[in-house]
């Protein structure tokens, strides 16, 4: 594990580690995470806490003054404020340290974040005699893997209880899911008295706090993105709670917002304002089924055409269709081809979990569905003489 993240937006992505997803989709999975799997990091987080006695309220960050040179860290190795646990305790510290890596596999964040350590790492100093020089020196070396361990879970926390909050409470009351009522909304979740006990703090009884400043280093770079040129934002940050932050709030900014399915209660991401009701994930009744299409089946509270994603996204594509047509850019038979394929694949996708609606909202634009009808897609701009 390392003591810095980079993470790169670009557009409507974000790439963290190297792996690119869409702005939001990091948060949404971190706030799927399972309940008993919360609970249990926090319990081996207050264990950590008890074994290397290191206080939340005065959280020291081992990996700042450790990433100096070797006679600073000499000099923390003899301070006396840190302690220096015996071997049995160590033991006992990584046992912790290395449940909780296993635990945050449970979520897309914690794979592209965690690498799981080895859990015999700690036996390379078991021949060190307690309380030296060297044995000081080698517990101020663990100390960074241990306090970005215990930063991680402290920010998991933080971000999962603020958001899911966010997202129950606040979102579902807005007019419009556009960026200026989401920015407005995220004002008021951090300054408005009556959301004060939304947001994780210091007063909540575990001390898990969602800050409102974090720290980084930025810095532009010109991307080629298909055939042309984009100003990236670079990102290196040192915890965890900046990336989901830079992810959520990004994606607020582009129109992504979290929504909760009234059907399965898990959070899923939407890109377009739409008042959807369900996911179109797999329900965990009926995999052969999305959230969408149990809720009608078993209450006939089909959601209205606009708003189903999927539908208008067909609607979209229906329209350029027929635009091409009235500009005399496809002659009838290539529209009546097209028209038949589209409604066939939302047909399809309306009745399949497989098919997410950002995956049709893709293979219904003109590039994608011309070429799956062998029909060369028409020039931008009106026909000459038209």
């Amino acid at each position: 594990m390392q003591g810095y993240i980079d993470v790169i937006v670009k557009d409507d992505k974000i790439e963290v580690m190297g792996q690119e997803f869409l702005l939001g989709e990091l948060t949404v999975s971190l706030m799927n995470a399972d309940d008993k799997v919360l609970r249990e990091m926090c319990r081996h987080l207050v264990e950590l806490e008890r074994l290397a006695e290191i206080c939340r309220e005065k959280h020291i960050f081992y990996r700042k003054m450790i990433n100096t040179d070797d006679r600073r860290r000499l000099e923390l190795a003899g301070d006396e404020q840190i302690k220096i646990p015996t071997f049995d305790e160590w033991v006992e510290i990584h046992r912790s340290v290395c449940l909780i890596h296993e635990l945050m596999q449970n979520f897309k964040l914690g794979e592209v974040l965690v690498t799981p350590v080895e859990a015999g790492l700690v036996k390379q100093f078991e021949g060190l005699q307690y309380d030296t020089e060297e044995y000081r020196s080698a517990w101020i070396w663990y100390l960074e893997l241990l306090d970005i361990t215990m930063g991680f879970v402290e920010d998991i926390i933080a971000v999962v209880r603020t958001f899911r909050a966010f997202t129950d409470i606040i979102i579902p009351g807005l007019k419009k899911y556009d960026t200026h009522h989401l920015s407005a909304a995220y004002s008021m979740l951090l300054f408005d008295e009556r959301c004060k006990g939304m947001v994780a703090s210091m007063d909540d009884p575990d001390k898990v706090t969602y800050t409102m400043t974090d720290y980084m280093m930025l810095q532009y770079i010109p991307m080629k993105q298909g055939d042309s040129f984009i100003i990236a934002e670079y990102f290196r940050m040192d915890n965890l709670q900046a990336v989901v932050k830079t992810d959520m709030l990004r994606g607020l900014m582009k129109g992504h917002f979290p929504k909760r399915c009234e059907n399965c209660g898990r959070y899923f991401l939407m890109t377009r304002g739409y008042r959807t009701r369900f996911c179109d994930m797999p329900s965990p009744d009926d995999p052969k089924r999305t959230c969408a299409q149990i809720a009608y089946k078993k209450s006939r509270a089909k959601e209205k055409s606009d708003d189903n994603p999927k539908t208008q996204s067909y609607f979209r594509c229906r329209n350029r269709i027929l635009r091409h047509f009235q500009r005399g850019k496809i002659t009838s038979e290539q529209r009546d081809l097209l028209l038949r394929t589209a409604k066939d694949m939302l047909d399809t996708a309306l009745l399949s979990p497989r098919l997410t609606n950002k995956e049709l909202d893709e293979q219904l634009q003109s590039e994608q569905l011309y070429a799956r009808c062998g029909i060369e897609l028409p020039k931008r701009g009106r026909p000459k003489g038209s």
